[in-house]
């Protein structure tokens, strides 16, 4: 194979040959002394080699035809256990190129995710290169590939790039979700942020990025990593869609069974760590394979029953476990490495993490605005939206203090809806509701922001007027609402309008509680004739000398 300074990349499918060592022992000089005789057959980049326990040989020729140009070899694949490059030098010595998961970095010869060897510089001459891997329990069929050093810098900006991006969009959503989780008590969130994190632990092990920047002096733990992470990221997985789509509202029996399935693929990666074997790796993937369908079953069902939430954990989920079944067949030996095996896990959690994000930010919201309208049910009335009495009885306490204490006039009008009996008798029941809800929306028209609208019994409504405020002011407010009653409106039958009858007294009263106040104003509502023609009474009980005299009542 010639290199020449017009090319950049040359792919060494087809162009070089490959043996296993069955024992694994062979060395070099013993290799190149009987390689006539080894059965050394050309290499094809989907050819996959399960060489757990043994050793592949890989030989190729490389001639230089111009030195201007520096080449490496590149073999783009994380995870690789050990790969040792042998050529001769010009004095006849081997130069001895190792990299791999079992050394530390400093002792490979170019730091990075995956190994990386230089290739001889010497001009017009032929080199024989071999290359040996050893691979334990994953199929190894990484395409090998010359680069220049021009061509293979910028391919390594870029693939910095694109994982950069993606390790701080996953940094970010796991501050963001983590934040929610404890700012609203949200389990959901809370095994979500555990999930991405975990999930880009697994992909930063996954593709070298961990051994080059987490831990480049611990070789021991990248191996660990690769095997380990994986597993924890599914049974947290399992945990956030067992915590959003509740498996046990369809079957506490699926619910125990999802839980099963998490406690067992967590011990079957401490067990993988501790006593790592090729059934053991078998044993892992079954189990990855096997999550994900329970996963994808219980995520279906919760789709099929109707929950809303589990349609964006359906979306979300699925690039995440269209990508991960790349991985899973290489590890079984069905593809070879690729492009889709080494990122496409990573390519398919970044889709995933802002869909799962928002699906449970739109799920956090709804459960908070019914939560929200749980509290304002204890609070309001569900008819017509006005505070409770006991609301209004708290409040009138505060403006009776406030009123002693500032030397001020609050307003109080408790209103009776005269005509709500004969709305009832003529039209009917809903009738007689939608005047009560139209009652409420006409007094509400007439309040300010501060003040306080309340019903008070099955027609009688009031409405606190917050001082300072004088009996004039309460007065007008008061013939506002009487006027605003009288208008027709479409809610009800033809022709019908609301007749309001207000009491009004100024507070503070002498020394009467809200309680007594309140019951004191009903009475002088009730001493009012159904159809009187004066709608306004104006009620004083005892009003503290200065104050102003109440007045003529108004018609």
């Amino acid at each position: 194979m010639r290199l020449e300074a017009t090319q950049s990349l040359v792919n060494l499918a087809d162009e070089s040959e490959f043996w296993v060592d069955e024992t694994g022992m062979l060395g070099i000089d013993a290799l190149e002394q009987r390689q006539a005789r080894l059965p050394f057959r050309l290499r094809h980049v989907d050819q996959p080699h399960l060489i757990d326990g043994k050793a592949l040989w890989l030989r190729f020729d490389v001639r230089m035809e111009d030195t201007s140009v520096r080449w490496q070899l590149e073999l783009p694949l994380a995870g690789v256990d050990l790969a040792t490059l042998y050529y001769r030098d010009d004095q006849g010595h081997w130069v001895v190129q190792r990299a791999g998961d079992s050394l530390p970095l400093r002792a490979w010869p170019q730091a990075g995710r995956y190994p990386v060897f230089s290739l001889s510089n010497t001009p017009q001459k032929t080199t024989r290169y071999f290359l040996q891997i050893i691979h334990a329990r994953v199929p190894f069929s990484a395409g090998l590939q010359i680069v220049s050093d021009s061509r293979m810098t910028t391919q390594h900006e870029k693939e910095q790039f694109f994982l950069g991006a993606y390790f701080g969009l996953a940094a970010l959503v796991v501050v963001l979700a983590a934040a929610n989780a404890l700012a609203f008590r949200d389990s959901g969130f809370g095994s979500y942020a555990v999930y991405v994190a975990l999930l880009a632990a697994a992909q930063a092990a996954f593709t070298g990025v961990a051994a080059q920047y987490l831990w480049p002096g611990y070789p021991q733990l990248s191996n660990a990593g690769v095997f380990f992470l994986p597993l924890m990221a599914a049974a947290t997985g399992m945990w956030f869609v067992r915590t959003v789509t509740t498996p046990r509202q369809f079957s506490p029996a699926l619910d125990r069974f999802v839980l099963a399935l998490v406690g067992l693929l967590v011990a079957a990666g401490l067990i993988d760590v501790l006593f790592p074997t090729s059934e053991g790796f078998a044993v892992t993937n079954t189990l990855l394979t096997g999550s994900m369908l329970v996963m994808l079953s219980v995520i279906v069902l919760s789709v099929f029953e109707g929950d809303r939430d589990a349609r964006w954990v359906a979306l979300g989920f699925l690039p995440v476990m269209i990508a991960a079944m790349f991985p899973l067949l290489r590890n079984f030996g069905l593809i070879s490495s690729g492009f889709l095996t080494e990122y496409g896990l990573t390519l398919g959690s970044a889709i995933e993490t802002p869909i799962l994000f928002y699906g449970l930010h739109r799920r956090l919201s709804v459960r908070r605005e019914a939560q929200a309208r749980a509290r304002a049910l204890s609070q309001t009335d569900p008819l017509t939206g006005l505070a409770h009495a006991r609301i209004l009885l708290l409040r009138l306490q505060g403006a009776l203090v406030r009123a002693v204490r500032y030397h001020h006039q609050s307003g109080l009008l408790l209103v009776n809806l005269s005509n709500h009996g004969a709305l009832l008798r003529e039209h009917g029941g809903e009738a007689a509701e939608r005047s009560l809800v139209l009652a409420a929306s006409r007094l509400r028209a007439v309040a300010r922001d501060v003040d306080t609208a309340a019903r008070v019994g099955d027609h009688q409504f009031a409405l606190l007027i917050e001082g300072p405020t004088t009996l004039q002011e309460t007065q007008d407010i008061a013939m506002h609402a009487v006027a605003r009653g009288l208008r027709e409106s479409d809610i009800l039958p033809g022709g019908a309008s609301l007749k309001f009858h207000i009491a009004i007294t100024m507070l503070p009263a002498g020394a009467l509680d809200a309680q007594t106040l309140l019951a004191r104003l009903q009475d002088e509502l009730r001493q009012m004739e159904p159809d009187a023609r004066k709608t306004i009474r104006v009620a004083s009980f005892g009003a503290p000398p200065g104050a102003e005299s109440p007045g003529p009542a108004f018609s």
